[in-house]
Protein backbone atom coordinates (compact mmCIF):
# COMPACT_ATOMS: atom_id res chain seq x y z
CA UNK A 1 0.00 0.00 0.00
CA UNK A 2 1.29 3.46 -0.92
CA UNK A 3 2.55 5.65 1.92
CA UNK A 4 0.01 8.29 0.80
CA UNK A 5 -2.94 5.94 1.45
CA UNK A 6 -4.62 5.71 4.88
CA UNK A 7 -7.28 3.13 3.98
CA UNK A 8 -7.24 0.71 1.07
CA UNK A 9 -10.48 -1.17 0.36
CA UNK A 10 -10.15 -3.89 -2.27
CA UNK A 11 -13.02 -6.06 -3.54
CA UNK A 12 -14.74 -6.07 -0.16
CA UNK A 13 -17.95 -8.09 0.07
CA UNK A 14 -20.09 -9.22 2.99
CA UNK A 15 -22.73 -11.92 2.73
CA UNK A 16 -25.15 -13.10 5.41
CA UNK A 17 -26.98 -16.40 5.56
CA UNK A 18 -30.74 -15.84 5.90
CA UNK A 19 -32.77 -18.74 7.32
CA UNK A 20 -36.55 -18.96 7.32
CA UNK A 21 -36.60 -20.72 10.71
CA UNK A 22 -34.22 -22.09 13.40
CA UNK A 23 -34.76 -25.67 12.19
CA UNK A 24 -33.09 -24.93 8.86
CA UNK A 25 -30.13 -23.39 10.64
CA UNK A 26 -29.71 -26.65 12.58
CA UNK A 27 -30.03 -28.77 9.43
CA UNK A 28 -27.33 -26.72 7.75
CA UNK A 29 -24.86 -27.80 10.45
CA UNK A 30 -25.14 -31.41 9.22
CA UNK A 31 -25.29 -30.72 5.49
CA UNK A 32 -22.39 -29.76 3.25
CA UNK A 33 -24.15 -30.18 -0.09
CA UNK A 34 -27.55 -28.55 0.37
CA UNK A 35 -28.14 -24.91 1.22
CA UNK A 36 -30.98 -24.23 3.63
CA UNK A 37 -30.44 -20.49 3.53
CA UNK A 38 -30.70 -17.57 1.16
CA UNK A 39 -27.72 -15.31 0.65
CA UNK A 40 -28.02 -11.61 1.42
CA UNK A 41 -25.17 -9.51 0.09
CA UNK A 42 -24.84 -6.53 2.41
CA UNK A 43 -21.79 -5.40 0.41
CA UNK A 44 -20.56 -6.44 -3.01
CA UNK A 45 -17.18 -5.67 -4.56
CA UNK A 46 -16.43 -2.34 -2.88
CA UNK A 47 -13.22 -0.67 -4.02
CA UNK A 48 -11.76 2.71 -3.10
CA UNK A 49 -8.85 4.35 -1.30
CA UNK A 50 -8.75 7.08 1.34
CA UNK A 51 -5.70 9.29 1.09
CA UNK A 52 -3.90 10.73 4.10
CA UNK A 53 -5.49 14.00 5.18
CA UNK A 54 -8.59 13.38 3.06
CA UNK A 55 -12.20 13.49 4.23
CA UNK A 56 -14.66 11.20 2.44
CA UNK A 57 -18.39 11.07 3.07
CA UNK A 58 -20.50 7.96 2.59
CA UNK A 59 -24.10 8.42 1.47
CA UNK A 60 -26.91 5.96 0.89
CA UNK A 61 -30.39 5.00 1.95
CA UNK A 62 -30.96 3.02 5.14
CA UNK A 63 -29.88 -0.56 4.51
CA UNK A 64 -27.45 0.32 1.72
CA UNK A 65 -24.43 -1.12 3.58
CA UNK A 66 -22.86 2.04 5.02
CA UNK A 67 -22.57 0.84 8.62
CA UNK A 68 -21.46 -2.62 7.52
CA UNK A 69 -18.61 -1.10 5.52
CA UNK A 70 -17.47 1.08 8.42
CA UNK A 71 -17.52 -1.87 10.82
CA UNK A 72 -15.31 -3.85 8.44
CA UNK A 73 -12.89 -0.92 8.13
CA UNK A 74 -12.83 -0.48 11.93
CA UNK A 75 -12.12 -4.19 12.39
CA UNK A 76 -15.26 -5.05 14.37
CA UNK A 77 -16.70 -7.12 11.50
CA UNK A 78 -14.97 -9.55 9.14
CA UNK A 79 -15.46 -9.29 5.39
CA UNK A 80 -16.57 -12.38 3.48
CA UNK A 81 -14.34 -11.47 0.55
CA UNK A 82 -11.67 -8.87 -0.12
CA UNK A 83 -9.40 -7.01 2.26
CA UNK A 84 -9.08 -3.70 4.07
CA UNK A 85 -5.67 -2.23 4.92
CA UNK A 86 -5.25 0.74 7.26
CA UNK A 87 -2.23 2.86 8.17
CA UNK A 88 -2.21 4.66 11.52
CA UNK A 89 -4.27 4.81 14.72
CA UNK A 90 -7.96 4.23 13.92
CA UNK A 91 -10.68 5.80 16.08
CA UNK A 92 -14.22 4.71 15.27
CA UNK A 93 -17.50 6.10 16.55
CA UNK A 94 -19.93 3.45 15.37
CA UNK A 95 -23.29 2.38 16.74
CA UNK A 96 -24.29 3.89 20.07
CA UNK A 97 -22.59 2.31 23.07
CA UNK A 98 -20.23 0.09 21.08
CA UNK A 99 -17.04 -0.65 22.99
CA UNK A 100 -18.60 0.17 26.37
CA UNK A 101 -19.24 -2.26 29.21
CA UNK A 102 -22.68 -1.18 30.50
CA UNK A 103 -21.85 -2.25 34.06
CA UNK A 104 -18.66 -0.19 34.21
CA UNK A 105 -18.70 3.50 35.09
CA UNK A 106 -17.91 6.11 32.48
CA UNK A 107 -14.44 6.59 33.97
CA UNK A 108 -13.73 2.85 33.89
CA UNK A 109 -14.91 2.67 30.29
CA UNK A 110 -12.51 5.45 29.31
CA UNK A 111 -9.60 3.28 30.45
CA UNK A 112 -11.18 0.16 28.92
CA UNK A 113 -11.48 1.86 25.53
CA UNK A 114 -7.96 3.16 25.82
CA UNK A 115 -6.57 -0.32 26.43
CA UNK A 116 -8.57 -1.69 23.47
CA UNK A 117 -7.00 1.02 21.29
CA UNK A 118 -3.52 0.07 22.51
CA UNK A 119 -2.88 2.85 25.02
CA UNK A 120 -1.26 2.21 28.40
CA UNK A 121 -2.84 3.37 31.65
CA UNK A 122 -0.17 6.05 31.95
CA UNK A 123 -1.01 7.37 28.48
CA UNK A 124 -4.71 7.47 29.36
CA UNK A 125 -3.88 9.24 32.65
CA UNK A 126 -2.36 12.02 30.54
CA UNK A 127 -5.56 12.29 28.48
CA UNK A 128 -8.23 11.73 31.12
CA UNK A 129 -8.76 15.40 32.02
CA UNK A 130 -9.19 16.38 28.37
CA UNK A 131 -11.67 13.53 27.81
CA UNK A 132 -13.71 14.42 30.90
CA UNK A 133 -13.84 18.10 29.91
CA UNK A 134 -14.92 17.28 26.35
CA UNK A 135 -17.63 14.81 27.43
CA UNK A 136 -18.97 17.26 30.03
CA UNK A 137 -21.32 14.78 31.73
CA UNK A 138 -20.60 15.91 35.29
CA UNK A 139 -21.19 13.50 38.18
CA UNK A 140 -22.53 10.83 35.81
CA UNK A 141 -18.93 10.02 34.90
CA UNK A 142 -18.72 7.75 37.96
CA UNK A 143 -22.08 6.07 37.35
CA UNK A 144 -22.60 2.84 35.32
CA UNK A 145 -22.96 3.49 31.59
CA UNK A 146 -26.22 1.50 31.56
CA UNK A 147 -27.81 4.42 33.44
CA UNK A 148 -26.80 6.93 30.72
CA UNK A 149 -29.15 8.52 28.23
CA UNK A 150 -28.26 8.08 24.55
CA UNK A 151 -26.95 11.65 24.47
CA UNK A 152 -24.64 11.08 27.43
CA UNK A 153 -23.33 7.84 25.94
CA UNK A 154 -22.42 9.49 22.64
CA UNK A 155 -20.77 12.40 24.49
CA UNK A 156 -18.46 9.98 26.29
CA UNK A 157 -17.83 7.86 23.20
CA UNK A 158 -16.90 10.85 21.04
CA UNK A 159 -14.68 12.32 23.76
CA UNK A 160 -12.71 9.08 24.11
CA UNK A 161 -12.23 8.58 20.38
CA UNK A 162 -11.45 12.22 19.61
CA UNK A 163 -8.87 12.72 22.35
CA UNK A 164 -6.54 9.89 21.34
CA UNK A 165 -5.19 11.92 18.38
CA UNK A 166 -6.13 9.43 15.65
CA UNK A 167 -4.67 9.29 12.14
CA UNK A 168 -7.98 7.83 10.89
CA UNK A 169 -11.34 8.92 12.33
CA UNK A 170 -14.56 7.07 11.46
CA UNK A 171 -17.97 8.48 12.41
CA UNK A 172 -21.21 6.63 11.70
CA UNK A 173 -24.24 8.91 12.26
CA UNK A 174 -23.68 8.75 16.02
CA UNK A 175 -23.83 12.55 16.36
CA UNK A 176 -27.51 12.53 15.41
CA UNK A 177 -28.47 11.69 19.02
CA UNK A 178 -26.46 14.44 20.73
CA UNK A 179 -27.87 17.82 21.65
CA UNK A 180 -27.26 20.65 19.19
CA UNK A 181 -24.59 22.40 21.25
CA UNK A 182 -22.59 19.19 21.55
CA UNK A 183 -23.04 18.46 17.83
CA UNK A 184 -21.59 21.89 17.03
CA UNK A 185 -18.67 21.13 19.37
CA UNK A 186 -18.07 17.80 17.62
CA UNK A 187 -18.17 19.28 14.13
CA UNK A 188 -15.66 21.92 15.25
CA UNK A 189 -13.39 19.13 16.48
CA UNK A 190 -13.77 17.21 13.21
CA UNK A 191 -12.78 20.38 11.36
CA UNK A 192 -9.65 20.69 13.53
CA UNK A 193 -8.75 17.04 12.89
CA UNK A 194 -9.15 17.62 9.16
CA UNK A 195 -6.82 20.61 9.26
CA UNK A 196 -4.22 18.54 11.14
CA UNK A 197 -4.16 15.99 8.31
CA UNK A 198 -6.31 13.28 9.88
CA UNK A 199 -8.12 11.05 7.38
CA UNK A 200 -11.86 11.01 8.05
CA UNK A 201 -14.71 8.74 6.95
CA UNK A 202 -18.06 10.35 7.67
CA UNK A 203 -21.47 8.70 7.35
CA UNK A 204 -24.42 11.07 7.60
CA UNK A 205 -27.74 11.80 5.91
CA UNK A 206 -26.89 15.52 6.01
CA UNK A 207 -25.72 16.47 2.53
CA UNK A 208 -24.79 19.91 3.88
CA UNK A 209 -22.28 18.27 6.21
CA UNK A 210 -20.85 16.20 3.36
CA UNK A 211 -20.52 19.26 1.15
CA UNK A 212 -18.78 21.29 3.88
CA UNK A 213 -16.32 18.72 5.21
CA UNK A 214 -15.67 16.24 2.40
CA UNK A 215 -13.50 16.47 -0.69
CA UNK A 216 -15.02 13.26 -2.03
CA UNK A 217 -18.07 11.14 -1.40
CA UNK A 218 -19.16 7.57 -2.02
CA UNK A 219 -22.73 6.50 -2.81
CA UNK A 220 -23.83 3.01 -1.77
CA UNK A 221 -27.08 1.45 -2.97
CA UNK A 222 -28.22 -2.09 -2.15
CA UNK A 223 -24.69 -3.03 -1.10
CA UNK A 224 -23.02 -1.81 -4.28
CA UNK A 225 -20.93 1.28 -4.91
CA UNK A 226 -22.89 3.42 -7.36
CA UNK A 227 -20.65 6.48 -7.39
CA UNK A 228 -17.40 7.94 -6.14
CA UNK A 229 -16.25 11.43 -6.95
CA UNK A 230 -16.50 15.04 -5.88
CA UNK A 231 -18.91 15.62 -3.00
CA UNK A 232 -21.19 17.81 -5.13
CA UNK A 233 -21.54 15.27 -7.96
CA UNK A 234 -22.25 12.38 -5.60
CA UNK A 235 -24.79 14.46 -3.65
CA UNK A 236 -26.61 15.17 -6.93
CA UNK A 237 -26.78 11.44 -7.63
CA UNK A 238 -27.90 10.74 -4.04
CA UNK A 239 -30.77 13.21 -4.44
CA UNK A 240 -31.73 11.53 -7.71
CA UNK A 241 -31.81 8.21 -5.85
CA UNK A 242 -33.91 9.60 -2.99
CA UNK A 243 -36.49 11.53 -4.98
CA UNK A 244 -36.85 9.51 -8.20
CA UNK A 245 -38.40 6.17 -9.01
CA UNK A 246 -36.09 3.33 -10.02
CA UNK A 247 -36.39 3.93 -13.78
CA UNK A 248 -35.78 7.68 -13.48
CA UNK A 249 -32.75 7.00 -11.30
CA UNK A 250 -31.34 4.55 -13.85
CA UNK A 251 -31.76 7.16 -16.58
CA UNK A 252 -29.94 9.70 -14.41
CA UNK A 253 -27.05 7.29 -13.77
CA UNK A 254 -26.76 6.47 -17.47
CA UNK A 255 -26.63 10.15 -18.37
CA UNK A 256 -23.92 10.66 -15.74
CA UNK A 257 -21.89 7.80 -17.19
CA UNK A 258 -22.11 9.27 -20.66
CA UNK A 259 -20.95 12.64 -19.39
CA UNK A 260 -18.03 11.05 -17.55
CA UNK A 261 -17.04 8.59 -20.28
CA UNK A 262 -13.67 10.29 -20.80
CA UNK A 263 -12.41 9.37 -17.34
CA UNK A 264 -12.75 6.36 -15.09
CA UNK A 265 -14.77 6.56 -11.89
CA UNK A 266 -11.77 6.46 -9.58
CA UNK A 267 -9.84 9.12 -11.52
CA UNK A 268 -12.45 11.76 -10.73
CA UNK A 269 -11.22 12.06 -7.16
CA UNK A 270 -8.81 14.97 -7.17
CA UNK A 271 -10.87 17.96 -6.13
CA UNK A 272 -8.97 20.32 -3.87
CA UNK A 273 -10.86 21.32 -0.77
CA UNK A 274 -11.97 24.93 -1.19
CA UNK A 275 -10.92 27.41 1.49
CA UNK A 276 -12.88 30.49 2.36
CA UNK A 277 -11.79 34.10 2.05
CA UNK A 278 -11.15 35.24 5.57
CA UNK A 279 -12.87 38.12 7.28
CA UNK A 280 -13.08 39.04 10.92
CA UNK A 281 -15.18 36.06 11.92
CA UNK A 282 -12.78 33.58 10.28
CA UNK A 283 -9.84 34.63 12.42
CA UNK A 284 -8.54 31.16 13.24
CA UNK A 285 -9.53 29.29 10.10
CA UNK A 286 -7.23 28.22 7.28
CA UNK A 287 -6.86 30.64 4.44
CA UNK A 288 -4.63 31.45 1.52
CA UNK A 289 -1.23 33.01 2.01
CA UNK A 290 -2.28 36.59 1.34
CA UNK A 291 -5.01 36.54 3.97
CA UNK A 292 -2.71 35.00 6.54
CA UNK A 293 -0.25 37.84 6.06
CA UNK A 294 -2.99 40.35 6.81
CA UNK A 295 -4.42 38.53 9.83
CA UNK A 296 -2.38 38.49 13.02
CA UNK A 297 -3.21 38.13 16.70
CA UNK A 298 -2.34 40.97 19.05
CA UNK A 299 -3.36 39.67 22.46
CA UNK A 300 -6.12 41.01 24.65
CA UNK A 301 -6.05 44.75 23.90
CA UNK A 302 -9.86 44.66 23.98
CA UNK A 303 -12.41 42.04 24.90
CA UNK A 304 -16.06 41.15 24.46
CA UNK A 305 -17.48 41.16 27.99
CA UNK A 306 -21.26 40.84 27.45
CA UNK A 307 -23.58 39.68 24.69
CA UNK A 308 -27.23 38.94 24.10
CA UNK A 309 -30.09 38.37 21.64
CA UNK A 310 -33.28 40.43 21.89
CA UNK A 311 -36.63 40.43 20.10
CA UNK A 312 -38.36 43.50 18.63
CA UNK A 313 -39.73 44.38 22.10
CA UNK A 314 -36.29 44.39 23.68
CA UNK A 315 -36.86 41.10 25.52
CA UNK A 316 -33.96 38.66 25.72
CA UNK A 317 -34.99 35.58 23.78
CA UNK A 318 -33.68 32.67 21.71
CA UNK A 319 -36.86 31.35 20.04
CA UNK A 320 -38.10 33.22 16.96
CA UNK A 321 -40.29 32.81 13.90
CA UNK A 322 -39.14 33.17 10.31
CA UNK A 323 -39.22 36.82 9.25
CA UNK A 324 -38.92 38.26 12.76
CA UNK A 325 -36.34 40.93 13.52
CA UNK A 326 -33.74 40.34 16.21
CA UNK A 327 -31.00 42.44 17.76
CA UNK A 328 -27.65 40.84 18.55
CA UNK A 329 -25.59 42.91 20.97
CA UNK A 330 -22.05 42.78 22.27
CA UNK A 331 -20.33 44.97 24.84
CA UNK A 332 -16.67 45.70 24.12
CA UNK A 333 -14.19 46.83 26.77
CA UNK A 334 -10.91 48.39 25.69
CA UNK A 335 -7.76 47.62 27.68
CA UNK A 336 -5.53 50.00 25.73
CA UNK A 337 -5.71 52.85 23.23
CA UNK A 338 -6.75 51.55 19.82
CA UNK A 339 -7.18 53.64 16.70
CA UNK A 340 -9.97 51.56 15.13
CA UNK A 341 -11.88 48.38 16.03
CA UNK A 342 -14.01 46.24 13.74
CA UNK A 343 -16.74 44.04 15.25
CA UNK A 344 -18.51 41.21 13.47
CA UNK A 345 -20.74 38.19 13.81
CA UNK A 346 -21.30 34.90 12.00
CA UNK A 347 -24.36 32.61 11.92
CA UNK A 348 -23.73 28.90 11.34
CA UNK A 349 -25.86 25.78 11.24
CA UNK A 350 -25.35 22.90 13.66
CA UNK A 351 -23.11 21.26 11.03
CA UNK A 352 -20.98 24.39 10.80
CA UNK A 353 -22.25 25.66 7.44
CA UNK A 354 -21.85 29.44 7.30
CA UNK A 355 -25.22 31.11 6.78
CA UNK A 356 -24.51 34.80 7.21
CA UNK A 357 -21.64 36.99 8.31
CA UNK A 358 -21.33 40.74 8.64
CA UNK A 359 -19.27 43.35 10.43
CA UNK A 360 -19.25 47.02 11.32
CA UNK A 361 -16.89 47.59 8.38
CA UNK A 362 -19.64 46.71 5.90
CA UNK A 363 -21.90 49.31 7.51
CA UNK A 364 -19.31 52.09 7.96
CA UNK A 365 -19.66 51.74 11.73
CA UNK A 366 -16.22 50.77 13.02
CA UNK A 367 -15.27 51.95 16.52
CA UNK A 368 -12.96 54.95 16.10
CA UNK A 369 -10.38 56.44 18.51
CA UNK A 370 -10.96 53.90 21.27
CA UNK A 371 -9.35 54.85 24.60
CA UNK A 372 -8.17 52.56 27.37
CA UNK A 373 -11.09 51.85 29.71
CA UNK A 374 -13.76 52.72 27.11
CA UNK A 375 -16.84 50.49 27.00
CA UNK A 376 -18.75 50.32 23.71
CA UNK A 377 -22.08 48.69 22.89
CA UNK A 378 -22.44 47.28 19.38
CA UNK A 379 -25.83 46.13 18.03
CA UNK A 380 -26.75 44.25 14.84
CA UNK A 381 -30.41 44.39 13.78
CA UNK A 382 -31.16 41.36 11.61
CA UNK A 383 -34.29 40.09 9.88
CA UNK A 384 -34.43 36.30 10.19
CA UNK A 385 -35.25 35.25 6.64
CA UNK A 386 -34.27 31.71 7.60
CA UNK A 387 -35.93 28.32 7.36
CA UNK A 388 -36.66 26.42 10.61
CA UNK A 389 -33.60 25.21 12.48
CA UNK A 390 -30.98 26.07 15.08
CA UNK A 391 -28.30 28.62 14.29
CA UNK A 392 -25.17 29.35 16.32
CA UNK A 393 -23.73 32.85 16.61
CA UNK A 394 -20.02 33.64 16.80
CA UNK A 395 -18.83 37.13 17.81
CA UNK A 396 -15.41 38.63 17.09
CA UNK A 397 -13.51 41.91 17.27
CA UNK A 398 -10.29 43.00 15.55
CA UNK A 399 -8.03 46.00 15.43
CA UNK A 400 -7.91 47.59 11.99
CA UNK A 401 -4.29 48.12 10.96
CA UNK A 402 -2.72 50.09 8.15
CA UNK A 403 -2.91 48.71 4.60
CA UNK A 404 -6.18 46.87 5.31
CA UNK A 405 -4.66 44.41 7.76
CA UNK A 406 -6.31 43.17 10.97
CA UNK A 407 -5.15 42.00 14.38
CA UNK A 408 -7.72 39.76 16.03
CA UNK A 409 -8.48 40.79 19.59
CA UNK A 410 -11.23 38.52 20.91
CA UNK A 411 -13.56 35.84 19.59
CA UNK A 412 -16.53 34.09 21.20
CA UNK A 413 -17.23 30.97 19.15
CA UNK A 414 -20.82 29.65 19.05
CA UNK A 415 -21.53 31.69 22.16
CA UNK A 416 -25.29 31.97 21.46
CA UNK A 417 -27.91 29.88 19.69
CA UNK A 418 -31.24 30.87 18.18
CA UNK A 419 -34.04 28.53 17.20
CA UNK A 420 -36.16 29.54 14.23
CA UNK A 421 -39.68 28.22 13.68
CA UNK A 422 -42.05 28.80 10.78
CA UNK A 423 -45.78 29.13 11.42
CA UNK A 424 -46.58 27.89 7.92
CA UNK A 425 -43.87 25.94 6.12
CA UNK A 426 -43.20 27.75 2.85
CA UNK A 427 -39.64 26.75 2.02
CA UNK A 428 -36.87 24.24 2.62
CA UNK A 429 -33.12 24.63 2.94
CA UNK A 430 -31.53 27.46 4.94
CA UNK A 431 -32.77 30.74 3.49
CA UNK A 432 -36.47 31.65 3.46
CA UNK A 433 -36.57 34.08 0.53
CA UNK A 434 -39.65 36.18 -0.07
CA UNK A 435 -41.31 34.63 -3.11
CA UNK A 436 -44.39 35.39 -5.17
CA UNK A 437 -45.78 32.60 -7.34
CA UNK A 438 -47.95 33.21 -10.38
CA UNK A 439 -49.57 30.42 -12.37
CA UNK A 440 -51.23 31.16 -15.72
CA UNK A 441 -53.13 28.72 -17.84
CA UNK A 442 -51.82 28.93 -21.39
CA UNK A 443 -54.43 26.88 -23.22
CA UNK A 444 -57.72 25.06 -22.74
Amino acid sequence: MSSEISISIENVSKVYEMYDNPRERLLQLFSSSKKYYKEFWALKNINFHLRKGETVGILGRNGSGKSTLLQIIAGTLEATQGCVTTSGVVAALLELGSGFNPDFTGRENIYLNGSILGFSREQMDNRIDEIIAFADIGQHLDQPVKTYSSGMAVRLAFAVQACIEPQIFIVDEALAVGDEKFQRKCYDYIEKLRKKGCSILLVTHSTGTIEKFCQRAVLLHKGEMHAIGSAKDVIDQYHALLYSDEQAYIRFVNSQKERESQSSLEDQTAETFKTETTDIVYGDSDSDGSSKKQSITRGLSAQIVKWGIFDSNGKQCELFNTGECITVTMQIESLSNINEIQAGLLLRTVEGVSVYGTSTRYHDSNLISVKCGDVWNCSFNIKLDLCPGSYFITLAIAEVLEQSGMAYLDRKTDVMVIKVNQRTLKASGIASLETQVEVLKQKG
